[in-house]
């Protein structure tokens, strides 16, 4: 068994469950204490601080949140739309109708999955570690998330 994968998955699960949203300072870096950080790049971290910015890596691993975020939310929005549709009629057209419906959900949520999985490979190029680099999103897993949390 890979521990290692293991830990990430429920880290990575925690971190969009909101598990650490109550943190103090959430969002922001600590950079008063900057011993651990090597010389040549304390001036650009005090800048930054200075600037009230943050590295580009954490902006673009915000960016990806949110994108995850929202694409499950419009998913999940659907399938309970579609839940009740279906609980809600007998009529056979009505049915397909929605059915239909929730088809096309689906392939906006695989394509917005393959955008995001796209961001995600860029993303990890990019991340200063492999610490913070992103797990792409798998859609049996995604699929597996929506009917477990319904």
């Amino acid at each position: 068994m890979n521990f290692s994968h293991l830990f990430e998955r429920k880290w990575q699960a925690a971190c969009e469950a909101g598990a650490f949203d109550d943190l103090p300072r959430k969002g922001r870096l600590d950079l008063d204490d900057d011993a651990h950080v090597p010389e040549e790049e304390r001036l650009g971290l005090r800048l930054l601080k200075a600037n009230d910015a943050l590295p580009a890596w954490i902006e673009e691993d915000k960016a990806l949140r949110e994108k995850v975020a929202a694409a499950r939310n419009a998913l999940r929005r659907a399938y309970l739309w579609r839940q009740q549709r279906l609980a809600a009629s007998d009529d056979p057209a009505e049915r397909q109708r929605v059915e239909q419906a929730w088809l096309r959900a689906r392939a906006q949520f695989e394509q917005a999955v393959a955008e995001i999985n796209r961001d995600i490979f860029h993303f990890n190029l990019r991340a200063p570690s492999l610490i913070v680099q992103r797990l792409p999103l798998r859609l049996q897993e995604e699929y597996a998330r929506l009917a477990q949390s319904s």
